[in-house]
């Protein structure tokens, strides 16, 4: 049964067109927007993860015990440490579902004494945790927070900028769902060691506007200045030396050409990435580079496989047009090419679906790697190679119609040549006499 073999080559103009216009886009947006949105990784400063949440209850213990008090998952969990030894009391959120119960079940034990300040019947499941747990008790209130549910209640992200504009702080985005009211505040710096400042600064200003005890710190992240500038160096460097080595490897095991087209369709790749990341501002992190070099090897495989392909069907197709032999290989070749994205798309889109954070960044740029690897393999490498080929291949032939034209020159026998002139005349003994001949024969 014979495969219809399908005319990419055909198209090679178009889809360099429109991978030129993708670039071109993206280097245009980027420009427009000022540029890439650098994570903390790359831009020198402090990136902290904060939550505005209201004061549920408070939580007080006398005597010299040690008590700690705890959240895992939805269960609260209180620690009493002592001479006697270390003991643990769970309440879990089945047994006190809401504020009120939970406030009720911590009365008395060891010691410890809980007061509702919010609503009593708020769902256990919205107490908010963050790096200051777990809490030590002791005379002076603690006071743990719950998100707020009420959504006339949600915190504007403006309201969050006007709060830190003293600063100068622009940088604030939301993280998660409107519900949670967690943001992430980017504070830049030319300082080193100024991270406890900056700490103490954006929690001042956010506690004026917001309450003492409304603000809790998720998560806190500081880079200097020397290790950020080394950092994108490094990474820079890593990308580029990557991309030679590849090319080296390939010019070794198949020729300049094949290492050449594969070069051209990894950076296509790099820029059209690249320009997505910058055309829709997401952060790009040390996770960011991480999923360029995962393309580069994605990529990589599948356009190694086509040209495999390739060079073994100009040994066998010896008496078929060079892009004849390329459409035939990108064809027996689409199957599995297509599969194996199609299968690689499977397990990356549920980490885009179900994870946060830098995960579902990750999963978003390998999902965009993916579907411009496999379009790079099939509409511009093998093109690209077509055409360094053929410009060869031309290359050769006129060298060797050079040469050739040279060596028959050299070659042609020296002949001698009759010169009959216009007005010669011939006896006309000869012309009868050629006459009689003719008669007698």
């Amino acid at each position: 049964m014979s495969t219809k073999i399908i005319n990419f080559t055909k198209m090679r103009n178009y889809m360099f067109g429109l991978s030129l216009l993708l670039i071109i886009g993206g280097i245009v947006g980027m420009i427009t927007l000022g540029g890439f949105n650098l994570s903390i990784d790359f831009s020198a400063g402090l990136s902290q993860r904060v939550q505005i949440a209201e004061e549920s209850f408070s939580l007080t213990v006398a005597g010299d015990d040690d008590v700690s008090f705890d959240v895992d998952g939805d269960d609260v969990i209180l620690t009493l440490r002592n001479t006697e030894g270390v003991f643990t009391t769970t309440l879990t959120a089945e047994s006190y579902p809401t504020i009120g119960d939970l406030v009720a079940g911590l009365q008395g034990v060891y010691g410890v004494e809980a007061a509702v300040i919010g609503s009593a019947s708020t769902p256990v499941e919205t107490i908010v945790t963050g790096l200051s747990l777990p809490y030590e008790l002791g005379t002076t209130a603690v006071y743990v927070n719950t998100a707020n549910l009420d959504e006339a209640e949600f915190i504007a992200i403006d309201t969050v900028r006007d709060a830190l504009a003293s600063m100068g702080i622009a940088q604030v985005q939301v993280v998660g769902d409107d519900y949670s009211q967690e943001f992430q505040i980017r504070a830049e710096t030319e300082s080193e060691g100024v991270k406890n400042e900056l700490e103490a600064d954006i929690a001042a200003l956010l506690r004026e506007t917001f309450g003492e005890n409304s603000v809790v710190i998720k998560g806190s992240d500081y880079v200097g200045p020397k290790f950020s500038a080394a950092l994108s160096t490094s990474s820079i460097m890593l990308v580029i030396v990557a991309l030679i080595l590849i090319a080296v490897y390939i010019w070794i095991r198949f020729k300049l050409a094949y290492a050449l087209s594969a070069l051209a369709a990894l950076t296509h790749d790099i820029l059209i990435m690249l320009g997505f990341i910058a055309i829709l501002q997401l952060e790009v992190s040390t996770t960011t580079i991480a999923a360029v070099l995962t393309i580069i090897g994605y990529s990589l495989n599948d356009t190694i496989v086509v040209f495999d392909r390739i060079r073994e069907n100009i040994k066998g197709m010896k008496d078929t047009a060079l892009d004849g032999i390329i459409n035939t290989s990108i064809t027996q070749s689409l199957s599995r090419t297509l599969i194996t994205s199609l299968t690689t798309l499977l397990a990356v889109i549920p980490l885009f679906i179900f994870a946060t954070g830098a995960i579902k960044l990750f999963a978003l740029n390998l999902i965009v790697g993916i579907i411009v690897g496999t379009y790079s393999s099939i509409f511009i490498a093998s093109p690209v190679l077509l055409t360094l080929m053929k410009r060869i291949k031309t290359k050769e032939a006129e060298h060797l119609g050079i040469v050739a034209e040279a060596e028959a020159v050299e070659a042609a026998p020296a002949t001698k040549l009759t010169v009959v002139k216009e007005d010669a005349v011939i006896p006309q003994a000869d012309r009868k006499l050629k006459g009689k001949r003719k008669t007698k024969k």
